[in-house]
């Protein structure tokens, strides 16, 4: 009966799982919705926007620096063994008189503290004027807008990876769709020269050869397949997406392809301030420029206020709350200033080095831009690079493509080689290697020409 029961267990759990499996929903993607769909799940987009998170508490953490303060504070003393302190021999003697002891050259010890004791106060403190402080709040605010800019490039980084990704699936299953059919074609072909052997019309060389041409159209079909694996692993991992899960793309290659091809590029209304590598720069100038101005304020004067509330007492009581035990109120108003003298040098130190560092900086915006254009134009010849090859690579696995398939036919007559056939066939598949290597070259130079010019 227990074997029983565990084998209905098997076969139920067995076609539970096979029925899931079989019923698992795919998730379609076009190329936007795979970008959208990383803008809010991609592990480095996250991981920029809790910074951006952090940032915006850390403006509010330096404001708050400069409202009221405001600290409690309490304690309650034991004193286990009392300490006691010397009278002098004349007071002494009074004491003995007053209690009727006689009189003694020797000093009296007496403990001027009680058994227990308590206190508990209030302190609030107020910065006046704070020149750091005033620098801080406007840094803290740069500081916000840099980490805004980081995730705006993040996202950027992201789309233009996503992109990447995605037209390398497609790619890789053109290839492999092309691929399979010339292994349909080698396997029908084996078949119909296997034939020919056995009634002897063709020679065993033909044979092998053909065989060794369907058995590298297998390896190559076995490759397309893994790479097209791998490139789905790779585009849903940069999408932010379980690399388990099944997703479908619904973009095809023609219709990314297409638009590009009659595209004619253009940079006449380039704008290089419009750039995120150009704004962060700007950003990280003005941060700078804080910098130098906190250091400044070293030399202004520290201005605060104070207020001190204090309750304390000292009984033999353990319990000093009691209501016999008296407590005693004082309290604090103040204020406080505090100016630098000298430094010896070092506050100027400071400055110079802030300010050479903004030079620095300054001479990088300078490069950036530079390197923006620079990246513009060769992004821009590489698209119109692009362009031409796809169109000459095209059109030559179309041609290498019709001689394959006229030798294919000759060879079938008996007028061409199984050696020419093999050439023919390399020749094609070579030809549209470098077809699918243009065409994904294409796409990513459009890609990067977009990137270049803030368009992504």
């Amino acid at each position: 009966m227990k074997n029983i029961l565990l084998l209905i267990l098997v076969i139920f759990f067995g076609l539970s799982y096979q029925t899931q499996a079989q019923t698992e929903v795919k998730e379609y993607f076009s190329l936007s919705e795979a970008q959208d769909f990383a803008l809010k799940n991609s592990y480095s987009v996250k991981g920029t926007d809790y910074d951006l998170q952090v940032a915006r508490k850390k403006v509010w953490e330096t404001i708050a620096d400069g409202l009221p303060q405001i600290d409690f504070s309490a304690d309650y003393t034991n004193n286990l063994k009392l300490s006691k302190s010397p009278l002098p021999v004349e007071f002494a003697n009074v004491i003995r008189a007053m209690s009727g002891e006689p009189t003694s050259d020797e000093p009296m010890f007496v403990s001027f503290a009680q058994q227990y004791s308590g206190s508990a106060g209030i302190t609030v403190n107020q910065k006046i004027f704070d020149g750091s402080y005033i620098v801080g709040t406007m840094a803290a605010k740069v500081y916000l807008q840099l980490s805004k800019d980081q995730k705006e490039k993040s996202e950027i980084e992201i789309k233009d990876a996503v992109a990447q990704a995605y037209y390398t699936v497609l790619v890789a299953k053109e290839n492999y769709k092309t691929i399979k059919d010339n292994l349909e074609i080698n396997e029908k072909l084996l078949k119909e020269i296997e034939a020919y052997y056995e009634n002897g019309f063709r020679e065993e060389l033909d044979v092998d050869q053909i065989r060794l041409n369907r058995n590298n159209a297998k390896t190559n079909l076995s490759d397309a397949k893994r790479a097209i694996r791998t490139a789905l692993i790779v585009l849903k991992f940069t999408m932010g997406i379980d690399v388990d899960k099944q997703i479908e793309l619904t973009n095809t290659l023609a219709s990314l392809v297409d638009p590009i091809r009659s595209v004619i590029p253009a940079i006449s209304t380039y704008d290089v301030s419009n750039h995120i590598d150009y704004k962060i720069m700007s950003t990280q100038l003005k941060a700078q420029d804080l910098l130098i101005k906190n250091e400044q304020a070293a030399y202004l004067p520290n201005i605060s206020a104070f207020y001190t509330y204090n309750k304390n007492t000292s009984t033999d009581y353990s319990n000093v709350l009691k209501s016999e035990v008296p407590w005693f109120n004082s309290s604090i108003l103040g204020f406080k200033v505090s100016m630098p003298i000298f430094s010896a040098g070092k506050r100027r130190s400071r400055v110079k080095q802030q300010k050479i560092e903004y030079l620095n900086l300054e001479n990088n915006l300078l490069m950036t831009e530079q390197n923006l254009k620079k990246d513009l134009s060769i992004s821009f010849s590489n698209l119109l690079n692009a362009q031409e090859k796809y169109e000459n690579d095209s059109e030559g696995s179309k041609i290498a493509k019709r001689i394959y398939d006229r030798t294919r036919i000759k060879f079938n007559e008996g007028i061409s080689t199984s050696t020419e056939l093999s050439e023919n066939e390399k020749q094609y598949i070579d030809a549209h290697a470098a077809y699918i290597n243009s065409t994904l070259m294409l796409l990513n130079s459009k890609i990067a020409f977009d990137k270049a010019l803030s368009k992504l």
